[in-house]
Formats: structure tokens, C-alpha cells, sequence
């Protein structure tokens, strides 16, 4: 039986960004975390948001995907982010 990966909706509100600075923003996540999962990213002038999730893990919890991604916005400031939600 094959494992489902567990997707996390997340949003992220910021300050002000290029759409496609933030789609290869969000992208690039898979690049440095090799269990991470991104799908259906959406940008605009002010927001991220995206489905993620650590491959072949059920039980993800939003908390997880959360400090994943304040660990790489730590390595990879982009962007000012106002607010972070992952639900």
C-alpha cells in the first residue's frame, strides 16, 4: 500500500513581491529540502500560497511544514512576510 503525502495548505502574506519571484520562491523549497512537496502555487503582488507536504508522510502536521518553511525563509529572504498560516 502506497503512503499518501499529507498536503498542508499555506499562505503567505507579504509585504510586497514580484509573482514570479514568489512562484520560484516556492518552488525552489523542493530544491533544498529533498522530503519536501509543493503543488499548486498561486502568486500575487502581496501573497504565496501553496500545497506542501513531506513525501510519503501521513501524518505531516502544520506545525512541521511551518518551521520548514521559517527555516528556509531564514536562509533565503526574499521578501518581507507580514504573516505566515499553514492549515
Amino acid at each position: 500500500m502506497k503512503i499518501m503525502t499529507k498536503m498542508i495548505k499555506v499562505n503567505i502574506n507579504v509585504g510586497s513581491i514580484d509573482p514570479k519571484d514568489g512562484e520560484e520562491w516556492a518552488n525552489e523549497i523542493v530544491n533544498v529540502y529533498a522530503d519536501m512537496e509543493v503543488s499548486d502555487v498561486k502568486t500575487t503582488g502581496n501573497s504565496i500560497s501553496f500545497m506542501a507536504g513531506l513525501s510519503g508522510m501521513d501524518d505531516t502536521t502544520p506545525d512541521d511544514i511551518k518551521q520548514k518553511i521559517d527555516e528556509y525563509l531564514t536562509m533565503n529572504e526574499a521578501f518581507t512576510v507580514q504573516n505566515i498560516s499553514c492549515n
